[in-house]
């Protein structure tokens, strides 16, 4: 049973019995999925985590929606390891699974860069079942091309925190909440896995030469009441379109538009966030936000789903994606596992289902 511990801690020094001090530097689902299996597979793990609680940023912050593939036209290879780990996620957190709900995926009749043959194509390549329905009356039947209902699953971010914290107890991870790793503080460990996302380069030793550029993106993520809308979501593909999907068991939608919600983007070595954002960065649910752009979601959106001209914005939520820059060709959101030096291994994560997979290559490399 894990002792969770808050503010700065005691580090242990590793055991004389083979068994390997781990620090896991993250408490996102990469980060805690990591020290899970690491700690399962027989060694010491430690898991610090700067905020107060686990899941707070990108790992709380997202559309929700365990992706088999199908969001993924332009990239075959995003699409086929997301339904790969469809299966592994499922397995691991299937308490935060939420299963019942339609899914439907739209191919705007105009701007798509994927033509309705070939997303279904696209599809039948990749072994992900689809069923042609009408467009009404969630979508406007002269703005779209074609309409498909699926089969994915969304998660519910409180269960899936739960869960990650019962599992992080029953292993036997010692949890550091409140406490920012330093590079002093992890000097005493055999090895430190890096899954801090957004500021993954903040503890990549400079000596391993191996400091990564990523394209940094504030995002703000509208949270609404679309009464009609119950267990259902829509996307529209595949270019400068919007999403709505359940957000977990709460009854409301979290809305998703590749333009509008993205308030600062920059390539570099760390994010540069507005100031007059900062504040609200993975702080939940910000109600009567001062800064927002629901105004935009809603009049892009509604052009293809009606019933956002309803919607009751709720509050918003703001978090910092992180992805590879130069990759809107494809739009491929990969998940890399680098052993870095002999002590450190660094998590570039992709999409959250692949987690349990990222956890196996870790340990892997331990």
């Amino acid at each position: 049973m894990s002792k969770e511990k808050t503010g700065t801690a005691h580090i242990r020094d590793a055991l004389s019995n083979g068994v390997k001090s781990i620090a896991v530097v993250g408490g996102g689902i990469f980060g805690c999925t990591a020290a899970i299996y690491a700690a399962r597979a027989g060694h010491e793990v430690h898991l610090f985590e700067k905020e107060k609680d686990l899941l707070q940023a990108a790992s709380g912050i997202n559309q929700y929606r365990l992706h088999r593939g199908y969001h993924y036209p332009r990239s075959s290879d995003t699409a086929r390891s997301a339904k790969d780990a469809d299966v592994s996620f499922r397995e691991e957190y299937r308490e935060a699974v939420i299963e019942n709900g339609r899914h439907i995926y739209a191919i705007a009749k105009e701007g798509s860069l994927v033509a309705p043959d070939t997303f279904l194509a696209f599809c039948r390549e990749q072994g992900l079942e689809v069923k042609e329905i009408p467009a009404g009356p969630h979508l406007v039947p002269d703005m779209v091309a074609l309409v498909v209902e699926g089969e994915e699953s969304w998660m519910d971010p409180a269960a899936l925190r739960r869960v990650v914290l019962k599992k992080l107890k029953e292993s036997g991870v010692e949890l550091h909440l409140n406490t920012r790793a330093t590079p002093e503080m992890l000097e005493s460990f055999d090895a430190v896995v890096l899954a801090t996302y957004a500021r993954l380069n903040e503890l990549t030793p400079p000596d391993t030469g191996v400091v990564q550029e990523y394209q940094f993106e504030v995002c703000e993520k509208p949270v609404v009441r679309l009464p009609g809308l119950e267990n259902t979501g829509i996307v529209v593909l595949d270019g400068p379109f919007m999403c709505a999907d359940p957000w977990g068991e709460s009854g409301l939608h979290v809305l998703g538009n590749v333009v509008h919600a993205i308030h600062a983007t920059n390539v570099g070595r760390s994010s540069v966030v507005p100031e007059n954002l900062a504040p609200f960065l993975d702080r939940g649910l910000i109600r009567n936000p001062p800064i927002t752009k629901i105004k935009d979601f809603i009049e892009s959106g509604s052009r293809y789903i009606p019933i956002l001209a309803h919607a009751e914005h709720v509050g918003s939520l703001f978090t910092i994606r992180t992805v590879l820059p130069r990759l809107e060709k494809t739009d491929a959101r990969p998940t890399i596992v680098t052993k870095l030096s002999d002590r450190y291994i660094r998590i570039f994560s992709g999409k959250i289902g692949n987690c349990v997979e990222a956890a196996k290559q870790v340990v892997a490399l331990l």
